[in-house]
């Protein structure tokens, strides 16, 4: 059954993006096979939030050279049957191969069993974190925009600032309070990072102090050839000025591997870090004080 699931993902895609499909599937070969960059069965996970900067991490991993599980059609992904969608499973894992390179990125929440799997697989793990009121607000530019996300007619319906407060308490699903799972899910990681040593957390805010040095700490950490890095940074600076050119609608609609990336979120995130009485708002809702906006 798991691969006719994946012979229908990979025709969906092809159909829909028969050129990027074939780019894709070109690359994806030359990196299972005729790569030399990378030690075989080096295998990579990326955890972290949506909105976190995971997606970046995938763009990094892949001009290194690894494979993307999720999306190859050299690669079987098996998400089926999951207590949660974003949780991670043997046979998900099982099915990464042992002499390649994959990586694989997942919003998995820290669950003994999830840990577990982690640890029995001894994948390199990336954790993905950034400043809470900054996910938030990527969050609601992302699903007050996208006709096909379940929240849009929830918060579309309001203007800006009263959009994103909804944002925060509410979600499709009715008992589900999204500031609430975001900052636990961010706090719990941060507990297990300080007893584990076999991860590397990435903070997106250091990325925008330092892209180098933030490069650089995932190069250190996969134990590769740090020659790289200028040139990869440089592809990568690159596609970020071209999806700035983009509208939100184009990036998302018209990519194989769809972007969420706003032109306008600067200047939207201004506006609601400036106004008083929505970071008022944001605060009342936070739990830890360490997530809180100074108010000056």
């Amino acid at each position: 059954m798991i691969y006719l699931l994946h012979i229908y993902r990979c025709l969906k895609k092809f159909f829909k993006f028969p050129s990027q499909f074939m780019s894709s599937l070109q690359t994806d070969i030359k990196k299972d096979f005729l790569s030399k960059k990378l030690k075989p069965g080096l295998n990579v996970l990326v955890i972290g939030l949506p909105k976190s900067g995971t997606t970046m991490i995938e763009e990094i991993l892949s001009e290194i050279g690894f494979v993307n599980q999720a999306n190859s059609i050299l690669r079987l992904f098996d998400d089926r049957n999951l207590p949660h969608h974003h949780d991670l499973s043997r046979k998900m894992l099982n099915k990464i191969p042992k002499n390649k390179n994959t990586f694989l990125k997942r919003h998995s929440e820290p669950t003994i069993t999830n840990l577990q799997i982690i640890e029995q697989y001894n994948f390199k793990t990336f954790v993905s974190i950034r400043n809470l009121i900054d996910v938030m607000i990527s969050r609601y530019l992302h699903l007050s925009s996208d006709e096909k996300q379940p929240q849009f007619k929830i918060y579309s319906k309001y203007d800006l600032l009263e959009g994103f407060r909804i944002s925060l308490i509410k979600n499709h699903r009715e008992k589900d309070v999204p500031i609430q799972i975001f900052e636990d899910w961010i706090e719990k990681w941060q507990q297990i990072l300080l007893k584990k040593k076999n991860f590397c957390l990435l903070d997106y805010d250091s990325y925008k102090k330092n892209n180098y040095m933030y490069f650089q700490k995932i190069f250190n950490f996969l134990e590769i050839d740090q020659s790289q890095i200028e040139t990869i940074l440089s592809k990568h600076l690159k596609n970020q000025r071209l999806l700035n050119q983009k509208s939100f609608q184009s990036n998302l609609k018209q990519n194989f591997y769809s972007q969420t990336y706003n032109n306008k979120s600067e200047k939207i995130r201004n506006i609601i870090k400036n106004d008083l009485e929505t970071i008022k708002f944001f605060n009342s809702k936070v739990i830890y004080s360490h997530n809180k906006i100074e108010i000056i």
